[in-house]
């Protein structure tokens, strides 16, 4: 029988590029079967350096919004 392993353990510190990272991101996200809450959860938690530095533009209500997140590290 098939278990399912959690894959976890990326960061994103803005030196990389987005769209690898943003790859990446998707891979393991749908390898855990995560819904868009816990995708934004789990990208707050995987920023770094300057990457991070991109939440405080966010307001709080919006920290667990998958698009408003992937939108500011776009920009």
């Amino acid at each position: 029988m098939y278990s399912r392993r959690t894959v976890k353990s990326l960061t994103f510190d803005g030196k990389t590029s987005w769209t690898v990272f943003k790859t990446q991101f998707d891979v393991v996200s749908s390898a855990n079967g995560w819904n868009n809450f816990v995708k934004a959860s789990q990208l707050v938690v995987f920023l770094r350096g300057s990457a991070v530095e991109v939440l405080q533009g966010i307001p709080s209500d919006k920290l667990t919004d998958l698009m408003t997140i992937e939108n500011a590290l776009e920009a």
